[in-house]
């Protein structure tokens, strides 16, 4: 199989959406994976037509059959080389010629950070396309020797190469020297603990990658019970008992006991809710969402003195923390801080298309990206989410979002991310974002949410399959009442002449620095503070501290509410149905309350 790869071209809180300053060019090029062209030699199917199935093949010297593991030489698929086949079947072609077809594997070297690089541990790789799974074609030529392959979810380095060495009876002995590496490399047994899965959708006569998912083996495609771990020991291992339903429950933080097993009650009681960490909180735009959709905002950090008082007016019962990551590391030493869920939301100007000059901040910014892990290591959270300009999978700055997915799989997360169009979520701007999901050891991996809003809604107000149409211009800063603190259109610069008007029943488009600023659809005037809050998804109660320039760019800075919401919502109604938990049906009363901050 052959592949061509696909061409990719101030001091903040948190990542710039709107300032509005962010190119949005390039933003389907973000998988640094191949394109695929399916006039290239691949298999969607096990069988095509005109093969026969044989049970065994002669070939090499040597018998091979389905389900054997080997090594191969000169296979390709997208823009991984290949070095195992585990068999899925051989087939013979009218031609009298012979096909070896199977789910292909690469060390784990092969992903450049994205995993640990261990001695023989290797990597599944599942290529997802409408049709079903996409196989690797070899020949029998292409066949170097059989491997032994351990298929295990247990964490490194439970069943590795050197753990294995001395109960094997390949010669493998354990050490490191010259000849022990060399053996271990061509000869050793293998270990896969990870699935890398990259969905395509086809465009033409080629498949383009849209999300890929590097996952933990689940449980269920261990075969062999001996290298099983039951899920509630990884959980154990990592963060302790989890508290079915969440942390926060009737107006408390639970005690969770690190060393016992989970509890799940069949529901859900009165004021119980999963916790939430926002890091890198800027003025609270995913504070708010994930507040909107029912969790319990407990923590936040964020090292801006700008935005304190805004996030402290906000979320008054929050923990925040007025300082950068390692600040917070040192500040809460010895303190155990737990959360179900983690955000982050690191400053991305640095890996914006848009940056195209060295900044005094650029430092920082990549420090504040490598602070995530110690985040994690300290929080331990069953979720994590994340949202960063797609800039940061272009090749200039690849390595740091393969160290940003390394971060999350060191400590056994299994990641999913994929370029998300924001309107499909509610937001007023067509923006895209990196948006990312990562979940615990001993847990599943969420999908994304399925799209609230479409071009036209498919007719009537939810449109068909539910949706809406895009939320348009008009309907997002229509309702801002007279009088409103930020809603002073006297103040703000008038057009003289008019600009050319925009359309008001459609999506604002995003700013760049090269390109026309956003401002009133009238024409007349440039948008109040209050319109910029609204086009970016804060609810008109969310109240902002600070002069007009800090102020706008607290408003650039955040994760636009509206879609956070819509994230987090799905993240709950996962959540309760990974705990078992029946949600407490709300009264009147109790619809009332938002929230107990």
């Amino acid at each position: 199989m052959a592949a061509r790869s696909a061409s990719r071209s101030s001091s903040s809180s948190s990542c710039t959406l709107v300032d509005l300053v962010d190119v949005d060019d390039d933003a389907q090029n973000v998988f640094e994976d191949v394109v695929i062209d399916l006039t290239d030699d691949y298999s969607s199917s096990l069988l095509r037509d005109g093969e026969l199935a044989l049970d065994r093949l002669q070939a090499r010297g040597a018998t091979w059959r389905p389900g054997d593991v080997v090594e191969v030489r000169g296979a390709h698929l997208g823009s991984y080389a290949v070095d195992f086949l585990k068999i899925k079947i051989i087939a013979e072609t009218r031609s009298g010629e012979h096909v070896i077809r199977g789910d292909p594997l690469v060390r784990t070297r092969a992903l450049l950070g994205k995993l640990l690089n261990k001695k023989n541990e290797v990597c599944w790789l599942h290529f997802i396309e409408d049709a079903g799974p996409i196989y690797l074609d070899i020949s029998p030529q292409s066949i170097v020797r059989r491997r032994s392959l351990i298929i295990t979810n247990a964490p490194y380095p439970e069943h590795s190469l050197w753990s294995l060495a001395t109960h094997s009876d390949n010669g493998i002995s354990h050490g490191h020297g010259t000849r022990q590496e060399h053996d271990a490399e061509h000869f050793g047994p293998l270990a896969c603990r990870w699935r890398l899965t990259i969905y395509f959708e086809r465009k033409g006569r080629q498949m383009r990658p849209v999300e890929e998912a590097l996952e933990s083996m689940p449980s269920t495609d261990v075969p062999d019970s001996r290298y099983h771990m039951p899920y509630d020991a990884l959980r154990n291992r990592w963060h302790g008992a989890i508290i079915a339903g969440g942390s926060w429950n009737a107006g408390r933080a639970a005690h969770v006991d690190l060393e016992a097993a989970s509890q799940a009650p069949r529901t859900r009681s009165h004021g119980q809710k999963y916790t939430f960490f926002d890091a890198f909180s800027g003025a609270g735009g995913a504070s708010r969402g994930a507040q909107g959709a029912g969790f319990k905002v407990q923590y936040a950090v964020d090292k801006s003195p700008e935005v304190w008082e805004t996030y402290r007016g906000n979320f008054p019962q929050a923990r925040l923390f007025k300082t950068c990551t390692h600040g917070f590391l040192t500040q809460t030493h010895g303190e155990n801080i737990r959360v179900d869920v983690l955000h982050l939301s690191p400053p991305c100007q640095f890996f914006s298309p848009a940056h195209t000059h060295d900044s005094v901040h650029d430092a920082d910014n990549i420090a504040a990206l490598f602070g995530c892990g110690e985040l994690i290591k300290k929080t331990r959270p069953r979720i994590i989410t994340l949202e960063q300009t797609f800039g940061i999978t272009h090749d200039r700055h690849i390595r740091y979002f393969r160290a940003l997915i390394g971060q999350m799989t060191q400590h056994g997360y299994s990641v999913r991310w994929r370029v998300v169009r924001l309107c499909t979520w509610g937001s007023a701007q067509d923006r895209k974002r990196l948006v990312v999901i990562a979940a615990s050891p001993g847990h599943r991996l969420p999908p994304f949410p399925a799209a609230t809003h479409s071009e036209t809604g498919g007719g009537g107000e939810t449109g068909g399959g539910g949706r809406k149409p895009f939320t348009t211009i008009s309907q997002a800063i229509d309702g801002i009442p007279r009088g409103h603190d930020l809603h002073q259109v006297w103040r703000v610069h008038h057009f003289e002449p008019p600009r050319a008007p925009l359309d008001p029943h459609k999506l604002a488009r995003p700013i760049t620095t090269g390109g026309a600023e956003l401002y009133h659809p009238s024409g007349t005037r440039k948008l109040t503070l209050r319109e910029l809050a609204s086009l970016q998804g804060f609810p008109l109660h969310h109240r902002f501290v600070g002069n007009d320039t800090s102020i706008r760019k607290q408003i650039g800075n955040a994760f636009p509410p509206n879609t956070v919401d819509v994230l987090y919502r799905h993240l709950q109604r996962w959540l309760l149905q990974e705990d078992g938990i029946v949600p407490l049906r709300p009264n009147v009363a109790q619809v009332l309350i938002v929230d107990d901050d």
